[in-house]
């Protein structure tokens, strides 16, 4: 069937063929005794044809230094085959203007002008081929998919559309049985072009079964067709280094330097198109390639490591809840337990669970569980944030690891952990046959590594030990609360947890914070015209800048925070830096850990802080944020750009409400 097509391809009535100049002249130069006057005398009596190749000759493409007026002249200044190559390649662009659309003629022509001009310039910088034959091999080389798109059509494009030019001629060979280079094989030969160059054109994609008489001249060209896919928009640099590493393969010490080579070939073929008349596209300077390859190659690095990165991340994760599986927290246990061990840097550990969460799989089902699942770790993990691990343990068990945190601090996480799970009913409404809201709460258990004393530790694994007891413990104090390691106290139960340590107390429940004496000031003296803020922010510079301009202005002392889970952890505990109390709570609305309305929450259920003016500020335009921050209680909600277009006034505004000096 393939050599059926292939024939019928060959007999299209539609093929191109050669204008009358060109089959002549290939007869006249196929004899070694032709008189050069007669080809001279041929080529003008076509003068469109020989203005055309008269002033090709005189353009820098050949770099004449004395300007050529006649062709018997241009063939003694360049020689027969200059001529020859120039007459049949202007001949191709004529055969050309007789495709109809569908073709895209733009990329056969940018292809076939880099690769022609490509070859050419390799030819003369290796010597072993003549640089006109091979332009003109490599101007014919693809002439095969002109004559497939005139036999076959539609047929042809729909094989060959989006396809690599370097493997077209294997997906035509799966579809056709045979290829582009085969055809444009046989048309070469009808034409009666010269026999190296035919080889040359059936074997520019597989050299293997070339000639060794004639592959000299189809290493040319098919290193030419590399020189083309180095030029591609696509630029990557597997094409350089194919060109790299067949030329020294082919040529050692004699192979050109591929940037030289571009600029060369970049240069020559904006000139050549000109003369042909066709549109081929910005051409980059072998800086620009070079660099272009460099950066899809560096692309094509991070791209891998991303997926090495993901694969890694992949096998830490929980693939229900997404948040750390045990192996990780098994990792980072150790991590924070060396840096203990080596430096005394402080760590706790939260352990929890789900309240009879037996029954809730029971009752709906696990699907039900699953969705609860799924919502506590994403709920600790908006509390938590970046400040430490969520890992889900195991079943309905979850831990988290904080590293440089103190037992207050762990203690004031566990609490927001809680609260933020029991203050809201879960939402199930997505499942068939479960209530719309489900109430979950979880018992909580606390411990760090100094919980009773920073030399008391044997392994991490009592850490955890510990926090897990705990969990026991508010169990047994009717769930839904907090425990913390060293704190349970015999009065609120009767027993110890059997299985803590008899070197550290018994667990107890979490401290509430003393409230104040009514005649006492929530705030401490501080000296006249000084003040407190508390600053949360994450951008390094926006809060260089802030700061800056509000030290300016006023006697102030600003604590910075980075981090909104962090932020939260500190008016938790309610240490500051220095004695005084605050003064003012400015906060960014987008935070790592968690963002400003959930700083302001916090802000606002602190005993300590709870009347404390607290501006938030943001680039949002958001009218419904705007509403809902002022809702929450925040004094202000100030637009950043409020301060870049005038920081006096933002500054005044800042400081008004705490009275602060200016």
């Amino acid at each position: 069937m393939s050599d059926t097509l292939l024939q019928e391809v060959l007999s299209c009535p539609t093929l191109p063929s050669l204008p009358a100049v060109a089959v002549q002249l290939l007869e006249l130069t196929s004899d070694p005794d032709v008189i050069m006057s007669d080809i001279a005398m041929l080529v003008q009596q076509d003068q469109a044809l020989s203005a055309k190749v008269l002033k090709t000759v005189n353009s820098s493409f050949y770099g004449l230094s004395t300007p050529c007026g006649s062709i018997d002249r241009a063939m003694g200044y360049l020689g027969l085959n200059t001529v020859k190559s120039l007459v049949l390649g202007f001949s191709l662009v004529e055969t050309t203007k007789a495709v109809e659309e569908g073709f895209d003629l733009d990329a056969h022509w940018r292809r076939a002008i880099i690769g022609a001009t490509g070859s050419r310039v390799i030819a003369k910088r290796i010597g072993r081929v003549d640089p006109e034959e091979a332009f003109t091999a490599a101007l014919f080389q693809d002439m095969g998919m002109l004559a497939a798109f005139a036999a076959l059509e539609s047929q042809y494009v729909e094989v060959i559309d989006g396809i690599d030019h370097r493997v077209v001629c294997k997906t035509e060979s799966e579809e056709f049985g045979f290829d582009h280079a085969e055809i444009g094989h046989r048309l070469a030969s009808k034409w009666k072009l010269p026999e190296e160059i035919c080889e040359a054109i059936r074997c520019h994609h597989d050299l293997d079964h070339v000639k060794a008489a004639h592959l000299p001249l189809a290493q040319v060209v098919s290193l030419g067709a590399v020189i083309c896919d180095t030029m591609n928009e696509k630029t990557t640099k597997s094409a350089i280094r194919k060109f790299e590493r067949v030329a020294q393969e082919w040529y050692g010490d004699n192979a050109p330097d591929i940037e030289t080579l571009i600029d060369e070939v970049a240069e020559t073929s904006k000139t050549l198109a000109k003369m042909f008349e066709q549109d081929i596209g910005d051409l980059p300077s072998a800086a620009e390639m070079m660099a272009r390859a460099q950066e899809q190659g560096i692309e094509h690095q991070v791209s891998l490591q991303r997926e090495a990165d993901e694969m890694a991340r992949e096998a830490h994760i929980d693939g229900l809840t997404r948040v750390a599986n045990r192996k990780h927290f098994d990792g980072e246990l150790e991590r924070v337990y060396s840096d203990f061990a080596s430096n005394t840097t402080e760590f706790g550990v939260l352990f929890f669970d789900a309240d009879k969460f037996k029954l809730v799989n029971d009752t709906y089902g696990h699907a039900a569980g699953d969705a609860v699942l799924i919502e506590l770790a994403k709920r600790t993990s908006d509390v938590v944030g970046d400040a430490g691990l969520v890992c889900r343990y195991g079943g309905e068990e979850f831990a988290v690891i904080v590293p440089g945190v103190t037992l207050d601090e762990c203690a004031a996480l566990g609490e927001r952990v809680r609260a933020i799970i029991a203050d809201s009913p879960f939402d199930l409404s997505a499942l068939e046959g479960v209530p719309d809201e489900l109430t979950v709460t979880v018992s909580v258990g606390v411990s760090t590594s100094h919980a009773g004393s920073q030399t008391r530790l044997s392994s991490a694994d009592q850490v955890v030990q510990e926090a897990d007891e705990c969990v026991y413990a508010a169990k047994e104090d009717g769930r839904n609360n907090v425990k913390v390691w060293g704190r349970y106290t015999k009065s609120e139960k009767s027993a110890e947890p059997t299985s803590a340590p008899e070197s550290a107390p018994a667990p107890s429940s979490m401290p509430e914070p003393e409230a104040p004496a009514a005649s006492v000031s929530m705030r401490t003296k501080k000296a006249k015209n000084a003040g407190r803020i508390l600053f949360i922010e994450d951008d390094a510079l926006a809060a260089t800048l802030v700061i800056s301009l509000i030290k300016r202005r006023s006697k102030v002392d600003i604590q910075w925070v980075k981090n909104g889970t962090k932020a939260c952890i500190l008016i938790d505990s309610g240490k500051y830096a220095g004695d005084e109390a605050l003064d003012l709570i400015i906060c960014d609305f987008n935070l790592p850990g968690c963002n400003g309305h959930e700083v302001l929450r916090v802000a606002k259920s602190s005993a300590t802080v709870a009347d404390v003016p607290f501006f938030l500020l943001t680039s949002s335009t958001d009218v419904d944020i705007r509403e809902e921050t002022l809702r929450r209680g925040a004094t202000k909600f100030v637009h950043k750009d409020e301060f870049c277009a005038n920081v006096n006034k933002w500054v005044d505004e800042v400081l008004h409400p705490v009275k602060l000096a200016a």
